[in-house]
Parts: C-alpha cells; structure tokens; sequence
C-alpha cells in the first residue's frame, strides 16, 4: 500500500466515509464571524473527532497543537480573494512539500470549471498532482462550475463535467455542491466525493437534510465550513453530522440528538 493510499484510509476509515471541516475562509474572505477568533473554534471542532480539518499550511503550523490529532488538509491556494477583481484567478500560495512541512495530510486546491481562467485552473492541479504524488500525498479538488459558460452552479452536467475532469487529472477526493442526479455524478466519478456546503443555510436543519440525502446517494461524506462553525452552536452541528455520515441518523433524529 502506498503513502497516499495509508493517508486516505485515514481520513475515510473503515466505512469509506469522512466529514471534513473546513477553515480555510480566512485566506479568502478575511475575518469572518465563527472564525475571527479560530483558535477558539478549533477547541469547539476537535471536541466532535471530526475526520479532518482543512486549513491553510500556515494556519496548521499556528495551531498545531489543538489539531495535532485530526487529519489534516492544506488549502494551497488563494490568491482569489471576495475583493480581488477576478476571484477565478485563483494560484497557489504554497507548495506541497510546504504544505507536508507544516504538518499537512493531504493538500486542496479550488478549480472553476465554465470560468475565462479554467485552463489554467486545470493546469495549477495538474502541477499539484505530480508534486504530490511524488511524495504520497492526496490531492482534494474543489469543484465549483462558474460563468460565463455555466450560469447556474448547480447544474448537474456542469458539476459532473467538472468532477470527472479533476478525477482523470489524477484528483484523490472531489469537493463539490450537492444537486440533482447526484447519483449519476457519483457514479461517473471514479474517485470518492464530499459535498460542499456553501454559504450558511437559513435553517440549521437544511444542511443536515442534504447531507443526508448526498449519502444516501453515494457521496463519501461531506466538507462543511460556515454552517458548522457560523452556528451557535459549531459542536452540536459537527457531531450531528458525523452521526448522519457515519451512524446512518436521519437529519431529524441527529437535529434531535445534537440541537
């Protein structure tokens, strides 16, 4: 078994599945509410033993000792920032073997399919393959479609289109948004995929309903930012999500159980 193959049965454990948090938001929109203070949320976080944690390279260097214990996901991208003129124009911030230096499992990059920059975003996770694949890292892409070729982000052809081209680009794990016909998109995709969950839902519940329904359709679990650490409370929501993903609860009893 390779040292990349050692470094996902970590994430995904005996059952295939993983819930991922992420808490990489700094790098692209600054100090949002939930993590203006992250070291506080990450104390939250680690209480729920979450499956992995992904942050910048520079952020897991600064609280290493709080996470020490999760697996670990290095955001090496983020020069797109929400007031950069063109937030598509996404390059790296970090190499892999900066990422490893830092205490990093495996390594995320972000990928626009349908932007005027996609041939380049293509091509930055084509780079990072190798690199990584070099040192037995798993690579995660993040898979989000956008104008001016796909208006609706949550088209199924787009997100399919996408998640395939990153899986034959040598992708370990896709990120991306749930939709409909999730089913065919799984299984067109040939590597396991997690479902983003985006800006926070107006009902604390909606997030729990699709994560629920993404695994019951064959998604490998789920990568959640704001709506874990935006709301009240971020340990309630981690650890009914990880109920859903690995217990098999519906949203309604997990809602019960952990709300």
């Amino acid at each position: 078994m390779s040292g990349k193959n050692i470094r996902l049965a970590r994430l995904f454990g005996n059952d295939g599945r993983a819930l991922i948090v992420a808490l990489d938001h700094g790098r692209r929109h600054g100090p949002i509410p939930g993590i203006k203070n992250l070291g506080k949320t990450l104390k939250e976080i680690v209480k729920a033993e979450v499956d992995g944690i992904m942050m910048t390279p520079a952020m897991i260097s600064r609280y290493w000792d709080i996470v020490k214990d999760i697996f670990l996901i290095a955001r090496i991208d983020g020069t797109g920032t929400v007031k950069s003129l063109d937030e598509t124009d996404d390059r790296l911030i970090a190499s892999v073997l900066f990422a490893v230096k830092k205490g990093a499992d495996a390594v995320s990059v972000m990928v626009y399919p349908g932007s005027i920059n996609e041939q380049f975003l293509w091509e930055k996770l084509s780079i990072v393959v190798e690199e990584a694949e070099n040192i037995g890292i798993p690579v995660l892409a993040e898979v989000v479609p956008k104008p001016p070729v796909f208006e609706n982000k949550f088209d199924p052809y787009a997100i399919a289109y996408g998640s395939r081209i990153a899986a034959e680009i040598g992708a370990d794990i896709i990120k991306t948004l749930y939709t409909e016909n999730f089913g065919e998109i799984v299984e067109s995709t040939p590597v396991p995929i997690v479902i983003l969950g985006g800006e926070k839902t107006s009902s604390p519940t909606d997030i729990l309903e699709i994560v629920e329904k993404a695994v019951k359709e064959g998604a490998a679990g789920a990568a959640i930012g704001r709506n874990i650490f935006q709301h009240e409370n971020p340990l309630g929501m981690a650890r009914a999500l990880m109920a859903i993903i690995h217990e098999g609860l519906k949203a309604s009893e997990a809602a019960e159980s952990f709300l």
